[in-house]
């Protein structure tokens, strides 16, 4: 009785991804193992970009909101000013 985990020959499970994995076997299943522990590796590291991405992005929108704040209030000055100004 064979089992039906990947990498225990093609048809059971392990599908049939390649003649390590139709073989069976130990082989076929740390070959399942080595493939699957590549593919964690690469999520984790679309994910760690992803995540340096959107902080960055981040950072720069509150640069930007910052910015704009300065601006706001640059421009709030120069109307009191003027109202000041108007109002004699």
């Amino acid at each position: 009785m064979s089992g039906s985990g990947s990498g225990s020959g093609a048809g059971h499970g392990g599908g049939s991804g390649g003649s390590i994995r139709e073989a069976g076997g130990a082989l076929g299943m740390m070959g399942a193992t080595r493939e699957e522990e590549y593919f964690r590796r690469q999520q984790k590291e679309q994910l760690d970009n992803l995540k340096s991405k959107l902080e960055a992005d981040i950072s720069q929108r509150q640069q930007e909101i910052q910015n704009h704040d300065k601006v706001l209030e640059q421009h709030q000055q120069r109307l009191n000013e003027i109202e000041k100004g108007h109002g004699k």
